[in-house]
């Protein structure tokens, strides 16, 4: 009894008697095989016989009708004792395992928060993102939806409970402080019925809202706090906004924000406040400016309500061939899926890099558990000769790797949160949803998840391992084995053989996106960034002339021009990278093309000096002065890119080019090209030049333009004097969006940067785990094979000649390493093409330093356990110490 007790519920020897016991089990056993016994009834036979004279038999008996829950609890408190025993062996596996298991768990996080998170709506999986394909571009391009075609989508379809439209934009707001701008959006009057969400005050918008004349808006709740301090009745007091009066409808809840990718709208307007006034919007079908969201139908798919929506959007290419000729068919695709189309491919790659991450862990700790078990061969020999089952041992073993891996998984958390909270903070702001990454119940769950399977994975071949132990061979040998178990060094080595694999896949990856990053961020944007401050005003179009609002920059410019470290000053839009465009239809004057068929280009707006202070080269011609007013001959300056599509092997000065543009009273006159500007990058550092033009501010007034002040020092010292040199003009005038220049090139590379780091990072880890991997399997075949070694000494064998054997053996699993990942790396670098700038997947400079620095660290990792091989004492370990 109590040598059954200090066996099964201590876990280890205490006595000498307990070695005599079990070797006299172990020794009847083998003797009832040799009689024709199977194993199993040999062993039962032998503890029988030894049973009746020491009572063992029917203690075991008793404990064997254990029920589960005693049986896995009794093994839970023999794997801590078993962990308590060997700290050391404990820290290490679980700080490796908390890196795989903290780098996957923070990774999950964030593909959690923007990719697998429902949005907050009602039945979201219903809400349909939809826009028309325009055919005429390759690949048939989203193009958004004009008031006239939503109108007619939203009365004519049969596959939506609800079509409601918005578009983003920015409105003064006017109240008791000083005005500032606020991001709004334009919607639809059935905008927050589709999308499933109430007022928690006042009323919803109301059909009658999208009438011409109607000004109705909806506060969200935090500009409810902050502007009208949470009045109760608000609802129906009025407010002003660009100068106009508006009722306000209600309140929205405190968590609802839409559009999801702008978590700065502050009110949504209904549209018909755009329905009133000359060539409004509500009527010009040639106008596409709206996005438009759906609810679908119970029991209809995307695609019918694809064929559906593509069935009105050719009638009305037919009925309207001058607008609508190429937007024949219709795009519908789940909003989550839409809204997270940018971001899904790159933390997916990230995602599937932490999982090779912990798979690396797993590994290492499954190549030191083979070594350890070794270690314990004798005492598994010993509880499987007094009639301990092959089950129980690997049931044990399994208990004390899923408890070691839930060690590593309480550190992994730790991790886990230092690591989210820093990936955060570099999250570039463009990625929806990312900041909501959270640390939440989901993501403890999925620890807990990957806790168990890691402790099963990284266990069970260990187990199976120890447990086929023949009862007597570990304990005749003792602990000297000349090389130890073939089969082990088998699994070893090709632990280590698919961590080198892996680490090279990753560092393959990392060394694409460093080189990838290289290149974008050597690009030249075609102007200069540096000491150039920009921002954006708030002057009203409603309560000014068109000739006032130019008057209006040319005094602000003037005056701003005359301040101290001011080089240049001038103003434009858009301005380059700011994620502002409009692409608008021409004609080349004798070169008639039919309607609907006209060329398009992108819309620029500058006033004089605008080139100059952004430093892009005029290689033609002259630039926009004070000679161009509005009453003056229309001209127009066109890039080099336009230059090279549409006035190939020609001169484009003095050729006339008429811009579908209104010049403020809705006049569209033919343009005389007076100059060519130099190509810039003008969506962002990845995308090439495109055919732009640019326009006199004063002859094409539609917009507020930003302001661009090159200084000669640091910009931003320059920022108090611009407002106050606004204020001095207009004190109701808001200054927003005051940014340097550069923090546009630099948000232009933001996502390429994130996830280079992230994945260098990723690749240093798994570096250093395929060093602690092979370095741990020599030292471990070293220890293995001390007396091997000695006799070799003994009998002449040089240092040098061990030192080499060693390295060998390293070298060769590390080359064998290298093969595979090269393979590997070879197919799945593929699957990242599309994160890549100036180089090709399959890069083999980028191969070939992944595997010369993987190379580099195996020899390094291989050399210490080589070293102590070659300084060993023959005489020591001929002795066994």
């Amino acid at each position: 009894m109590k040598v059954w007790s200090r066996l099964f519920g201590r876990g280890r020897l205490h006595s000498d008697l307990s070695e005599e016991i079990a070797q006299h089990i172990a020794e009847r056993t083998e003797a009832l095989i040799s009689e024709g016994l199977g194993r199993h009834e040999a062993r039962l036979a032998a503890r029988r016989e030894f049973g009746n004279v020491t009572g063992i038999e029917e203690t075991s008996r008793d404990v064997w009708r254990w029920p589960i829950a005693d049986t896995l609890l009794r093994d839970a408190r023999v794997a801590i004792r078993q962990l308590r025993r060997n700290p050391g062996f404990t820290f290490t596996v679980a700080v490796t395992l908390a890196l795989g298991i903290g780098a996957s768990t923070a990774i999950f996080s964030l593909v959690h928060a923007v990719v697998l998170r429902p949005l907050p709506f009602p039945e979201s999986d219903r809400l349909m993102w939809m826009n028309q394909r325009d055919s005429s571009r390759p690949g048939g391009v989203a193009e958004s939806v004009s008031y006239p075609d939503y109108f007619d989508w939203r009365a004519g379809n049969h596959t939506f409970s609800g079509m409601a439209s918005y578009e983003t934009g920015t409105a003064t707001l006017q109240s008791s402080g000083e005005p500032r701008r606020v991001d709004i959006a334009t919607v639809s009057s059935n905008f927050f019925a589709t999308l499933g969400v109430a007022p928690i005050l006042g009323r919803d918008f109301a059909p009658d809202d999208e009438k011409p004349g109607s000004r109705a808006v909806m506060l969200s709740y935090s500009l409810w706090q902050s502007t009208f301090n949470s009045e109760r009745d608000i609802a129906a007091k009025m407010m002003r906004l660009d100068g106009r009066a508006y009722a306000i409808a209600g309140v929205m809840p405190k968590d609802f924000q839409f559009p999801l990718g702008n978590p700065t709208v502050a009110m949504w307007v209904s549209l018909g406040d755009a329905a009133d006034g000359k060539d409004a919007k509500t009527s010009q079908r040639g106008f596409d400016c709206l996005d438009l969201i759906g609810r679908l139908k119970p029991a209809v798919t995307p695609d019918q309500a694809q064929a559906d929506l593509s069935r009105i959007a050719r009638n009305l290419a037919r009925q309207y061939p001058d607008n609508n000729k190429w937007f024949d068919a219709a795009l519908v695709e789940p909003e989550l899926q839409h809204l997270t189309r940018g971001s899904r491919p790159p933390l997916w790659i990230l995602f599937g890099a932490v999982t090779l991450l912990l798979l690396m862990a797993c590994a290492n700790v499954a190549g030191l558990l083979l070594a350890r078990g070794s270690r314990r061969a004798s005492e598994f020999a010993l509880r499987v000769s007094i009639g301990a089952s092959r089950f129980a041992i690997v049931r044990q073993l399994l208990v004390e790797s899923i408890a070691l891996s839930l060690c590593g998984a309480v550190l992994g958390v730790l991790v886990a949160f230092v690591l989210l909270r820093s990936i955060v903070s570099l999250v570039p702001l463009d990625i929806p949803r990312m900041q909501d990454a959270a640390m939440d119940g989901t993501v403890l769950l999925f620890v807990a998840a990957v806790a168990i399977v890691t402790g099963l994975l990284f266990g069970i071949l260990p187990a199976l391992r120890v447990s086929r132990s023949a009862p007597l061979g570990p304990m005749r040998e003792g602990s000297r084995s000349l090389a130890g178990s073939r089969g082990e060094h088998r699994i070893h080595s090709s632990m280590v053989i698919a961590q080198t694999a892996i680490a090279l896949l990753l560092l393959v990856g990392s060394g694409l996106l460093i080189r990838s990053f290289v290149k974008l961020a050597n690009v030249d944007p075609g102007f200069d960034p540096a000491n150039v401050m920009t921002a954006r005003l708030g002057v009203p179009f409603e309560t000014i002339s068109r000739d006032q609002h130019y008057r209006f920059y040319e005094q602000l410019l003037s005056r701003i021009a005359t301040l101290p470290g001011v080089q240049t000053a001038s103003a434009g839009w858009p301005m380059p990278m700011s994620n502002t465009n409009a692409g608008i239809s021409f004609q080349i004057e004798g070169r008639p093309v039919p309607k609907g068929d006209e060329p398009s280009a992108s819309l620029g707006i500058a006033m004089p000096g605008y080139f100059e202070t952004l430093r892009i080269p005029l290689v033609a011609g002259r630039d926009f002065g004070l000679q161009d007013g509005a009453s003056a001959t229309p001209v127009i300056i066109i890039n080099q890119a336009f230059a090279r599509k549409y006035f190939a092997g020609e001169n484009p000065l003095g050729r006339r080019v008429q811009v579908m543009v209104g010049d403020g009273v809705f006049n569209r006159p033919m343009r005389e090209v007076v100059g060519v500007a130099g190509d810039i990058r003008r969506a962002s550092l990845a995308a090439g030049a495109e055919p732009q033009f640019f326009l006199p501010y004063p002859q094409a007034v539609v917009t507020n333009p930003f302001l661009a002040i090159r200084s000669a020092g640091n910009p931003a010292a320059l920022v108090g004097a611009i407002r106050a040199a606004v204020h001095e003009l207009d004190r109701n005038v808001p200054v927003y969006q005051v940014t340097p220049l550069e923090d546009y090139v630099s948000r232009s590379a933001a996502s390429p940067r994130f996830e280079t780091m992230l994945l260098s990072g990723f690749a240093a880890i798994a570096l250093l785990l395929t060093a602690i991997g092979l370095y741990g399997l020599l030292s471990y075949l070293v220890a293995q094979r001390n007396l091997e070694i000695g006799l070799r000494m003994a009998l002449g064998a040089r240092r040098e000649d061990v030192l080499r054997m060693v390295l060998r053996r390293g070298l060769r699993l590390a080359l064998v390493g290298l093969a595979a990942g090269l393979a590997l790396s070879a197919v799945t670098t593929r699957l990242m093409a599309g994160l890549l700038y100036g180089i090709q997947a399959t890069d083999t400079f980028s191969f070939a330093a992944a595997a010369g620095v993987l190379l580099v660290v195996s020899v390094a990792a291989s050399s210490i356990p080589a070293y102590r091989a070659a300084r060993l004492d023959p005489i020591a370990a001929l002795r066994g110490q």
